[in-house]
């Protein structure tokens, strides 16, 4: 299963629009809505098989990855809960709920950092 990750991922991401497409058939859209997501989902089947080949031809997937930076794990949750503290000027203030949390993670992963774990 560690192999084929990715191919399961893509494929599965292509299979719940395919589910989201049998939705828009249910609720009677216009046939060119069909044809588009259609093709979306084609698109994304094919480029699961595509990652399904270049996992078969390539070496085993990496499964840990190590962050370069100590403090660079603070980046993704700092992004996130900027993008909230914008967000809630514009949609409510209540989602300074979720950024202020979002913002301490960063904040404690930027001054702690974090280690490579050791195998």
């Amino acid at each position: 299963m560690k192999r084929y990750l990715a191919f399961v991922v893509v494929a599965g991401w292509g299979a719940l629009n395919g589910l989201l497409l049998v939705v828009l058939a249910i609720y009677g859209e216009r046939s060119l809505a069909y044809w588009l997501w259609g093709g979306a989902v084609t698109l994304l089947e094919l480029a699961a098989v595509a990652v399904l080949l270049s996992s078969r031809r390539g070496p085993e997937q990496h499964v840990a990855y190590r962050v370069p930076v100590r403090g660079s794990a603070a980046a993704l949750p700092a992004a996130v809960g900027c993008l909230l503290a914008g967000l809630a000027l514009v949609y409510g203030y209540w989602l300074f709920a979720l950024a202020g949390p979002l913002l301490a993670v960063a904040a404690a992963l930027a001054v702690h950092g974090t280690a490579p774990r050791e195998e």
